[in-house]
């Protein structure tokens, strides 16, 4: 028995879809340019970036800025935080899953200087 042909229409555009989305996944190790509010997707989880804020202490008056960004993935969601801190402009580290990953704005390891709105994300050596 065969569907009828609208079932088997909205299966093509489904699998369309899922084609689509998957193909559209950012690259790991790449330059990805981002903007608050936006999902990027990635292969495992998606990243959105969701404001900045300032920080200031005693023991550090001028203060910090993070940026920070909502995960999502299939283990749950979270808040990764990037900062420089007082000057040494490193990744964050985060995991999903079993899987370890690095954040890096403002500088990449291998890539260099990055533009304000670029993130590298890659998997953790």
């Amino acid at each position: 028995m065969s569907l009828p042909i609208r079932f088997r229409i909205v299966g093509v555009f489904l699998l369309t879809l899922c084609v689509a989305f998957t193909a559209g996944a950012a690259d790991l190790g790449a330059k990805v340019s981002y903007k608050k509010d936006t999902p990027v997707q990635f292969a495992a989880f998606t990243l959105t970036y969701i404001g900045e804020r300032r920080v200031v202490t005693p023991k550090f008056p001028p203060g910090m800025t993070f940026y920070d960004f909502r995960l999502m993935s299939a283990q749950g969601n979270q808040t990764i935080s990037w900062t420089s801190g007082t000057g040494d402009i490193g990744p964050t580290i985060f995991k999903v899953g079993s899987e370890q990953f690095t954040l890096e704005l403002k500088r990449s390891d291998k890539l260099g200087r990055l533009k304000e709105n670029e993130l590298v994300v890659s998997r953790a050596p």
